[in-house]
């Protein structure tokens, strides 16, 4: 079915959700991170404009919205596991080198982990499943 003809709450909720974690994953990122690495930075914009650009096209009932949802979704999906899996393995490693010491650096990852995985890892998964599988050439038409 396609996404103007879902409930308009969840397009516009998702579209609003979409546009407000843009916001932060960029301004979070180059606002808050007191230093640069291009690959934090190239996964900030990359999630920025792709969030960005799927929420506005939600919010404007744009023709374009469900395929530029699913793909912006799949590839934030990837993005954010990868760096979900970074976090928790950093963290364990630093537990275990480090000791005690490490103990406290590793629950600082721990909650940088808790508060990244709902916005790049359960969000874009909630939308792949609100989308559903993508419409073939032979689909019926509803």
């Amino acid at each position: 079915m396609a996404i103007e003809k879902r409930d308009p709450r969840a397009r516009i909720g998702f579209g609003i959700a979409n546009v407000a974690v843009a916001a932060f994953a960029v301004i979070g990122v180059f606002r808050f991170l007191p230093t640069r690495w291009w690959v934090v930075d190239t996964g900030a914009v990359a999630v920025g404009l792709l969030l960005g650009s799927s929420g506005l096209a939600l919010l404007a009932k744009a023709p374009v919205a469900e395929p530029l949802t699913r793909a912006a979704a799949a590839v934030v999906l990837a993005i954010g596991l990868a760096l979900f899996a970074a976090i928790v393995t950093t963290a364990g490693w630093i537990g275990g080198v480090y000791g005690q010491v490490g103990a406290n650096g590793a629950i600082i990852f721990g909650l940088v982990g808790a508060l990244v995985l709902p916005y790049v890892v359960v969000l874009p998964a909630v939308e792949l499943a609100w989308i559903g599988p993508p419409r073939g050439k032979n689909a019926r038409r509803e």
